[in-house]
C-alpha cells in the first residue's frame, strides 16, 4: 500500500488514538455500574498498542508497517443524584501519549503531544437497584485541543470537533454472572488544515461519515470486589473523505478482549485488558493491546 495513501486512509481518520475514531469508545466491563450518590473518581489509564499490517477490502497488503502507540488518559468524574433512579455522571477526559513508526512506515517518524480534551456526561437508570441492572446514556465532545501540526503526518490531536453518543444496559444473567451490551455513534467535524496525513502539499479538508460501534461483554465475579469478562467489539462505516474523494477506507474491525479487575484497597480498584483484532476490513492491524488501568475513589 502506498505511503501516501496509508497516510490518508489510516492514519488522518484517526486510528491512532483510544478511544480511537476507527473504533468503539473503549469502554470496560462494569463502567456502566451505577456508583453511590455524591462518588467522585480519579482514574489514570496506561495504554500500548502494535499495529503490525496494513488491510485494504479485507485483504492484507504486501510490506511490514509498523506502528507503535503509548498513551495515558487522565479521567475524573463525579457523581450526582437527581432522583431514586437517575445520577448523572459528568466527566474530564484527557489524553496524552507517543506515536512511533517503524517498518514501512519509518518515514512518518514518531510524535508526542496532548491529545484533544473530552468531555461527556453519563445519565444512569436504575432499573432494578438490588440487582444492579442499570440503563445507560453518554455524549461525549471531543474539543480539538490537542497537539496538531499539519505539516507532520503523526499527531495525537485531530483538528476536528467530534460527537459521540452512547447508549448500554448492564444485567445479572445468573449468580455471580453479568452481561454488558454497548452501542455508540460518532459524529465528525472536518478538518481543514489536513496536509501531511493526507498526502497533500496545501491545506485539504478530511470529511467522515458516522462511525458505528457496539461492545459485549460476559463478566464474571468470583469473589467480592474481583471481576473477570471477556469482550468483543465491532466498529463499522466512517468512509473518510479528502476534498469529497473518498478514500474507499470503511471501517469493519473486530476485536476480542480479555480483562481482570480488583479492589487492592477499599477505594482503590486496578484493572489489567488484552486486546486484539481479529477481523480488519480496512487500515491497520491492531496486532496487541495492554491497557492498565487504576480508579480511585475519594
Amino acid at each position: 500500500m502506498p505511503l501516501s495513501r496509508l497516510g490518508a486512509c489510516a492514519l488522518a481518520a484517526g486510528i491512532l488514538l483510544g478511544p480511537c475514531t476507527a473504533r468503539a469508545i473503549d469502554v470496560e466491563a462494569g463502567d456502566y455500574t451505577a456508583l453511590p450518590d455524591g462518588t467522585r473518581a480519579f482514574i489514570v489509564y496506561g495504554q500500548y498498542a502494535r499495529r503490525d499490517a496494513a488491510y485494504a477490502a479485507g485483504e492484507r497488503q504486501p510490506g511490514t508497517p509498523r506502528l507503535a502507540s503509548t498513551v495515558g488518559i487522565a479521567r475524573y468524574l463525579q457523581v450526582l443524584r437527581i432522583d431514586d433512579r437517575w445520577t448523572v455522571d459528568p466527566q474530564l477526559l484527557l489524553p496524552f501519549g507517543h506515536l512511533r513508526a517503524s517498518g514501512d512506515l519509518a518515514p512518518l517518524g514518531s510524535r508526542s503531544g496532548v491529545g484533544d480534551l473530552i468531555l461527556a456526561t453519563a445519565f444512569k437508570y436504575k432499573i432494578d437497584a438490588a440487582s444492579g441492572e442499570v440503563f445507560g446514556f453518554t455524549p461525549y465532545l471531543y474539543v480539538p485541543t490537542g497537539s496538531y501540526d499539519a505539516d507532520q503526518p503523526l499527531n495525537l490531536g485531530e483538528h476536528r470537533w467530534k460527537l459521540a453518543l452512547q447508549t448500554a444496559y448492564t444485567r445479572a444473567i445468573a449468580p455471580r454472572w453479568r452481561v454488558d451490551a454497548v452501542g455508540d455513534v460518532t459524529f465528525f467535524g472536518k478538518n481543514d488544515a489536513c496536509r501531511a496525513a493526507c498526502g497533500a502539499a496545501a491545506d485539504a479538508t478530511l470529511r467522515q461519515k458516522p462511525l458505528y460501534a457496539g461492545q459485549l461483554y460476559l463478566r464474571y465475579d468470583p469473589a467480592a470486589g474481583v471481576s473477570t469478562a471477556l469482550g468483543i467489539t465491532h466498529a463499522l462505516g466512517g468512509e473518510s473523505r479528502v476534498d469529497g474523494v473518498s478514500l474507499n477506507d470503511t471501517v469493519g474491525t473486530t476485536a476480542v478482549k480479555l480483562t481482570a479487575s480488583t479492589f487492592v484497597a477499599p477505594n482503590l480498584q486496578l484493572m489489567a485488558t488484552v486486546a486484539r483484532d481479529v477481523h480488519v476490513r480496512n487500515g491497520l492491524r491492531e496486532q496487541a493491546r495492554l491497557n492498565l488501568r487504576a480508579f480511585y475513589l475519594f
